[in-house]
């Protein structure tokens, strides 16, 4: 395997790997244990910070005159890396309010 596709393997293992734990995460809410959601959180954010440093070296690379070659894995990797931080932010937004519906259940 070349360097370029051990990169683009790596990246979708990343964030493909923070996406399921942000999912986790969010279960975690669900079932009322927001420490456990807050650690998933924490760990798809460092997956997605590897994922994220591994793209910045690619765009380093292609920016200092090395073109890079488009394939389909490349953009299946950049697919999977955009829609990890996407379902990240929306997951964070979900957790508040699962923690809000927690406690006003907790208040009544």
């Amino acid at each position: 395997m070349d360097e370029l596709t051990s990169k683009i393997f790596q990246l979708i293992t990343n964030s493909g790997d923070a996406r399921s734990t942000v999912f986790e995460a969010l279960g975690a809410a669900q079932a009322g244990n927001m420490d456990k959601a807050n650690r998933y959180i924490g760990m798809a954010k460092e997956g997605l910070i590897a994922a994220h440093k591994v793209q910045t070296e690619l765009i380093q690379q292609e920016s200092s005159g090395d073109k890079l070659e488009l394939s389909l894995l490349m953009v299946h990797a950049q697919d999977h890396l955009m829609t990890s931080m996407l379902a990240k932010d929306l997951i964070e937004k979900m957790i508040y309010m699962q923690n809000e519906i927690n406690e006003l259940k907790n208040n009544k």
